[in-house]
């Protein structure tokens, strides 16, 4: 069997577990009547449609043969030991991290990532939640890998469980009354919790938890944030106008502000920056980002706190 034919039956064998998965929580939600939404679910399911659909024509030809060409001029031979598999993920692991940080820091690649974040409730479904643009940025993951020296193959094989995994940290927050938010494996994995944490708009959480696998990468560049116990995870965009059972308005208005903001700017520098800083920025005032969000969240927790003992004392 060839590589891209086995690649073909990966990606097959992927789908079937995903899509049976998916089915299985979709049923139990509905038997318990624990599902808020059926319609944002089937948002997340076309949303899946479109973004997987350009992989049909890009996957084999331009993803792939970029892989392979790199490969041909790797820079070392990595092989195929039991420790290379290891470090094959761990590298792709910490790819994941980099992209997917970028794509809440740079507004071009937030207006693909954010589709998925428009999702307000937390089920398997919003795991495949993407944009029908996905191709331009997740695809970063792999595709310079094999200059490395990991065969392609290895890197593809590395994916599929590793987006098999991140799968199960989309399980639907109700899970928690079966196996609890499993605190003791945030020491090195992130757990549902950890990423339920990722999808919230929280002050406190915004731009937390960027790992797909392991909390590592978070722990190293500071970005990483456990679920506290008082502040339940309230999920979806700081952007309220956007309608999260509406398809076109996920996959299309992120975009559709974007553009405002670029016509309204004055020069090609402000344009320009429009593009790569992060959501919230403008030319005005430097406007207001994630950072400034979260120190004031963690500010009105210990004004509440301080508040609450203060009543206690009376």
């Amino acid at each position: 069997m060839t590589l891209p034919l086995l690649l073909g039956k990966i990606t097959s064998t992927f789908g079937y577990i995903v899509l049976g998965l998916v089915i299985l929580e979709w049923i139990i939600l509905v038997v318990t009547k624990k599902m808020e939404s059926n319609r944002e679910g089937w948002v997340n399911v076309f949303s899946y449609v479109l973004d997987s659909f350009p992989y049909f024509f890009l996957g084999k030809f331009i993803i792939f043969g970029t892989m392979m060409w790199m490969y041909e001029h790797r820079l070392f031979t990595a092989g195929y030991a039991w420790y290379v598999w290891i470090l094959a993920y761990l590298s792709y692991d910490f790819m994941f991290w980099l992209v997917h940080y970028l794509g809440h820091k740079v507004r071009f690649f937030w207006c693909i990532h954010g589709v998925h974040h428009t999702a307000e409730e937390m089920k398997l479904t919003v795991a495949v939640r993407g944009s029908f643009l996905g191709f331009i940025h997740m695809p970063l993951t792999v595709i310079g890998l094999p200059i490395l020296g990991f065969d392609p193959f290895m890197i593809f094989i590395c994916e599929a469980i590793a987006r098999l995994y991140g799968l199960y940290e989309h399980v639907n927050d109700h899970f928690d009354d079966i196996a609890g938010k499993q605190r003791w494996l945030e020491f090195l994995f992130i757990t549902p919790s950890v990423h339920r944490v990722h999808h919230a708009k929280n002050p406190i959480y915004l731009d937390r938890n960027y790992g797909e696998t392991f909390s590592i990468w978070d722990k190293i560049f500071r970005t990483f944030q456990t679920e506290i116990d008082q502040v339940k995870p309230v999920y979806g965009l700081l952007n309220e106008h956007i309608n999260s059972k509406n398809l076109l308005q996920v996959q299309l208005l992120l975009w559709r502000d974007l553009w405002t903001d670029i016509k309204r700017a004055p020069g090609f520098k402000n344009k320009l920056l429009y593009l790569i800083m992060p959501p919230g920025w403008n030319h005005i005032d430097g406007g207001k980002m994630a950072a400034q969000y979260r120190a004031e969240g963690w500010k009105a927790l210990q004004d509440e706190k301080k508040k609450k003992n203060n009543t206690y004392a009376y």
